[in-house]
């Protein structure tokens, strides 16, 4: 099986993540509108507390079945093993958590509230084990990947517009949703036959509990300061501030997206390299994957927050006014994000240091649960948005202590000053279009096209670098 560049690999994830926000602002707008502010953030609150429960479905697997499979080659036998114990290992997982799901919606008086809401939302779990994702990003499919769920993307917005249409249509659209997922998940495990053989014998070995466990933790700390920021804020506010948290959140995660596509693409040849023991390939790919991520996160944070209040008038309407706060406090967060997806998923996970991921996570989790108890219940949405902020930032920097005492790599922190000085152009093009544009829309557009080709100016030839194959 010939393995694709990452030049094309890149390509593909950075299309399917386009893809996905393009839809999201396709269809977001839309939705906001219809449903308004309260059915948008009681969406949310049902989905993303499924999506915390999928996190004990998921625990490690992700992670463990990217790794595994891309040092498994090409020996379909030994593929196919793997694979059979990672997904007997999520199938367990997956039925306990669908136990405590459903004993939660009977239980919590909050969830309950809107019941039929949260039993759609157990299809997105059952679903999500089917998914494997985890298969084929080990095996690098990333064309088919972005082609599929492009497909099926397109065919949930044409529903979307054709279906929702009242602001009663709440659970039509979750249901709709939900469905993407098990679409995907139905159509994923169809194919996954062309690549693997299921192995009954496999299903319920132990072989990778262990770093399931500690992954899986590391998992479900971290979600202290992202998913269960949302069910928190659910529980002691109300529908109307978890829309407008989810709102920015939402945005931020457009921007994480942008480089979340580049860090997955690598992981797996990150891990094949340290299997074939290139040590100079897999440090040489470190600096050009950190010097690239600086030179695009930055302006984006910085211009995004400039042009805040642009934003959310164009995405959400009329009634959102109360997230631009929330996103200005969140948005810096992302630069974090950025240095930490680089160094945990293209470092310390091929290099197998998973529990410092499991101590950084419980850093982040410890002070978020600390912001959530005492800050949330009186600044809610705000509050949600520093929970995240200083999370990020504290898991990153046990990142960097750890690598820099551990001497793993050498990272290249000045390209962090470079892309700051290449940032202020864009920046003040951003300043400008909002001082002299009124109409949200141009204003955003201006600063687009003017800032980001001056930006893209400046960086062509670290941008052509990283992509080297």
């Amino acid at each position: 099986m010939a393995t694709p560049s990452v030049r094309n690999n890149f390509l593909y994830k950075s299309i399917l993540t386009l893809s996905s926000y393009l839809i999201s602002l396709a269809t977001f707008p839309y939705v906001s509108r219809v449903l308004g502010v309260e059915g948008i953030g009681a969406v949310n609150f049902a989905d993303n507390t499924a999506g915390y429960f999928i996190l004990f479905a998921m625990m490690g697997v992700t992670s463990i079945g990217t790794r595994e499979i891309a040092s498994a080659g090409s020996d379909r036998e030994r593929r196919s093993r793997i694979f059979s114990r990672i997904f007997g290992i999520n199938l367990t997982f997956t039925l306990a958590t669908l136990l405590l799901y459903f004993g939660a919606i009977l239980l919590v008086p909050r969830f309950s509230q809107n019941a039929d809401l949260f039993y759609i939302g157990s299809a997105k779990i059952v679903g999500t084990v089917f998914l494997v994702e985890w298969l084929f990003t080990g095996l690098e499919e990333f064309r088919y990947i972005t082609l599929r769920s492009m497909l099926i993307k397109l065919l949930y917005v044409i529903a979307v517009y054709l279906l929702v249409n009242e602001s009663d249509d709440a659970m039509l659209y979750l249901s709709l949703t939900v469905g993407t997922v098990v679409v995907n998940a139905v159509v994923n495990i169809l194919y996954a036959r062309r690549f693997v053989t299921l192995r009954l014998c496999e299903l319920f070995s132990l072989h990778y509990l262990k770093e399931n466990l500690t992954l899986g933790v590391h998992g479900i700390m971290t979600s202290m300061y992202i998913t269960f920021n949302v069910v928190w804020l659910g529980l002691v506010a109300n529908d109307v501030q978890v829309g407008l948290y989810t709102t920015a959140f939402k945005l931020y995660t457009i921007v994480l997206g942008l480089f979340t596509a580049f860090t997955s693409v690598m992981m797996p040849r990150m891990s094949a390299l340290l299997a074939e023991g290139d040590r100079t390939s897999f440090e040489e790919a470190i600096g050009r994957s950190f010097s690239g991520m600086m030179r695009l996160i930055v302006p984006l944070v910085v211009c995004s927050v400039i042009l805040a209040p642009q934003i959310i008038r164009v995405v959400a309407g009329e009634g959102y006014e109360g997230a631009i706060l929330p996103m200005r406090i969140i948005m810096p967060a992302a630069l974090a994000v950025g240095v930490a997806q680089v160094l945990s998923v293209q470092v310390l996970l091929p290099l197998r240091h998973d529990k410092v991921l499991l101590a950084a996570s419980i850093v982040g989790a410890t002070a978020s649960l600390i912001i959530n108890l005492l800050v949330v219940p009186h600044l809610q949405s705000v509050g949600s948005a520093i929970v995240t902020f200083v999370a990020e930032y504290l898991v990153t920097t046990t990142y960097v202590i750890y690598i820099a005492y551990r001497r793993l790599i050498a990272v290249p922190w000045h390209s962090l000053l470079v892309s700051a000085l290449h940032t202020i152009p864009p920046a003040a093009v951003s300043l400008l279009c909002c001082h002299l544009i009124d109409n949200p829309l141009f204003c955003i557009t201006a600063a687009l096209l003017l800032g980001g080709g001056i930006w893209a100016l400046l960086n062509r030839k670290i941008l052509a670098g990283m992509l080297k194959r």
